[in-house]
């Protein structure tokens, strides 16, 4: 019998990816977490399908993305061929990937999303950090 590691636990849920969407939708959560606080409430306000929601903001992020896979561009920065491998989900239906989105991350506020893939531990040595940065200061 072997003895579990120590359990990590996340300041959101992570997403379990179990096929080729959900995995995409992971990908999809990690970049999305970057966008402002602002972007983020519009695109949730805004829904699942409606214009400038959930479905559009996926699809807005598989364009760049197939975009900079081809010609990988430190500029654009969507996905990082050397980092992510090959960009694979051009066969995916976008509305497939932005459901399962919306599904995991339903009644999360912006800054959930921005906590995205965050654990407990590195949230409390991040804010510890930023802590003594500006003792320093002060």
């Amino acid at each position: 019998m072997s003895k579990a590691g120590p359990k990590v636990e996340y300041c959101v849920p992570p997403l379990h990816v179990h096929n080729q969407v959900t995995q995409c939708a992971a990908h999809f959560l990690n970049w999305f977490r970057s966008n402002s606080p602002d972007h983020i409430r519009s695109v949730v306000s805004c829904g699942l399908n409606k214009d400038g929601g959930m479905v559009d903001e996926v699809e807005y992020w598989f364009d760049n993305c197939s975009a900079d896979a081809s010609v990988p561009s430190p500029e654009i920065d969507y996905w990082n061929v050397a980092e992510d491998g090959p960009w694979t989900y051009d066969s995916l239906a976008v509305a497939e990937v932005a459901k399962a989105v919306w599904d995991h991350s339903r009644g999360w506020k912006a800054a959930d999303y921005e906590l995205y893939g965050y654990t407990l531990e590195h949230k409390a040595r991040d804010q510890e950090i930023t802590k003594r940065h500006w003792l320093k200061f002060a």
